[in-house]
């Protein structure tokens, strides 16, 4: 269901699998936990979520929901809210590239992710309320984080979906591109280029910049991240050369 292509330079490419539209379902959720436990993942520098197939992911397997019971269904979506904070507090950079669609918990899952890539065909959008909930694993507070209360209101109480340059317009993509081969070969670029910097000042930058709260507890964070930081080698070999 997940293949990971471990690619050079510390970049690896999990693609899910799961046709018809790579919904989350329970046995997909378990093989994304257990493949994020793994060392290749401790060890990469960046990873990219990419679908197979017709597109990103729809969201929850309904038909697996429509036989659940209310506690189940809890169950349930405390697995996809654990996956999500799993992938947001992953070490590495990680990517979500979007083809075709994400929508409900396909768009939440891409939230977790520090960028969100898409092809400008895609339709993107949380349709929850329409069908009586609310994008409940993690999707309301990341969303409101990512674009501020009265868009993220308009987004999640509209049950909208929209285009890709709709979603940039909104800064809820990233970059948006002609076709898939223009937007895996920026990925590829993109990824090369933060591949040559540090792990280690890696990890601690985007904990220090996930931090942020508009308080002092901010700072506290990114010194401590900081320090973290001084015994990397890459830092140590930076120096000599400054030292007469």
């Amino acid at each position: 269901m997940i293949a990971i292509n471990n690619q050079k330079k510390g970049i690896v490419v999990l693609e899910i699998n799961n046709p018809p539209v790579n919904a989350l379902s329970l046995s997909l959720v378990k093989e994304l936990n257990q493949i994020l436990g793994l060392r290749v993942i401790e060890d990469a520098k960046l990873v990219v979520f990419k679908g197979i197939g017709k597109g990103f992911c729809a969201g929850a397997d309904l038909k697996e929901r429509s036989r659940m019971t209310d506690n189940e269904t809890i169950k349930t979506i405390n697995r996809y809210r654990d996956l999500f904070k799993k992938i947001e507090n992953l070490t590495c950079i990680t990517i979500a590239r979007i083809h075709g669609f994400a929508l409900g918990g396909g768009l939440e899952f891409s939230l977790s992710c520090d960028f969100r890539f898409s092809t400008k065909e895609s339709t993107i959008g949380l349709p929850e309320t329409s069908i009586g909930i609310i994008p409940g694993a993690g999707g309301t507070q990341r969303l409101t984080r990512l674009i501020g209360f009265s868009k993220s209101k308009k987004w999640i109480f509209t049950a909208q979906t929209v285009k890709a340059e709709k979603a940039f317009e909104d800064s809820i993509i990233d970059r948006v591109f002609d076709n898939a081969t223009d937007m895996d070969n920026y990925i590829s670029e993109f990824a090369m280029t933060i591949s040559e910097n540090c792990k280690i000042a890696i990890s601690s930058a985007k904990r220090a910049i996930d931090a942020f709260d508009g308080s002092d507890l901010g700072y506290d964070i990114e010194r401590k991240e900081y320090l973290k930081t001084l015994d990397s080698d890459l830092r140590k070999e930076s120096l000599k050369k400054y030292k007469k």
